[in-house]
């Protein structure tokens, strides 16, 4: 109102050199990153990343390959269970042939050692079944050979673990089917081995070494 003092608030916000004050505080607020202090910020994270990139794709390595050499383990460890609880002959054997495209546990109706999908009125007993493994994950025979490991003798010669009534692995034949497995996950930087050995007695068991299972 006209004839009344201007209150100290009023006063103040009508300073000039208060409104360049707050301007100037406004503008070192919303000042940004100098060039050197950004140089030096990418700098200190290509450093961690080149350092926490390897260690990585190696974690995903062993994971990838742990996990397929346990879900192999536990396949046969499930055909031997059965095997047993049924008192029958019970099979795993690769899906196609080949390891990596996965395998099925079953029994064997028509006893040609090679899982056949149910069909009307024929087909073979599916107990369980793993699905193909991921591209980089390769199987292999620890003796250097080209056949798929477990493969017997018979003609045709097929991939198979077979478990008696017993729990004992056995060739269709009555012979011991023993012997190991290589599974390996292949990156761009390396690779990761995992080895699985089936014992006489059934037994099967994880190393990482392939030297391990003798």
């Amino acid at each position: 109102m006209a004839g009344m003092p201007l209150r100290l608030s009023d006063r103040i916000h009508t300073t000039p050199k208060v409104h360049r004050h707050r301007r100037r505080i406004r503008a070192h607020c919303v000042r940004g990153f100098t060039l050197i202090e950004l140089v030096v910020v990418v700098a200190i994270l290509g450093v961690l990343l080149a350092s926490a990139v390897p260690s990585f794709v190696k974690f995903v390595s062993n994971h990838r390959a742990s996990t397929a050499v346990n879900d192999l383990l536990h396949g046969i460890a499930l055909a031997r269970t059965e095997a047993m609880k049924r008192g029958r002959r019970v099979y795993i054997a690769p899906i196609a042939g080949r390891w990596r495209n996965g395998w099925a546990v079953f029994v064997d109706r028509n006893d040609n050692r090679a899982y056949d999908a149910p069909t009307a009125g024929s087909g073979d007993e599916l107990i369980a079944r793993h699905e193909a493994l991921p591209a980089s994950i390769a199987i292999s025979n620890p003796s250097g050979s080209a056949r798929e490991p477990f493969t017997d003798s018979g003609s045709p010669a097929r991939p198979y673990v077979m478990f008696d009534g017993h729990g004992f692995p056995r060739q269709r034949n009555g012979a011991l089917n023993i012997g190991s497995i290589v599974v390996t996950d292949v990156t761009a930087s390396g690779s990761t081995m995992r080895t699985l050995c089936l014992a006489s007695s059934g037994r099967a068991r994880i190393v990482n070494d392939r030297a391990k299972c003798t």
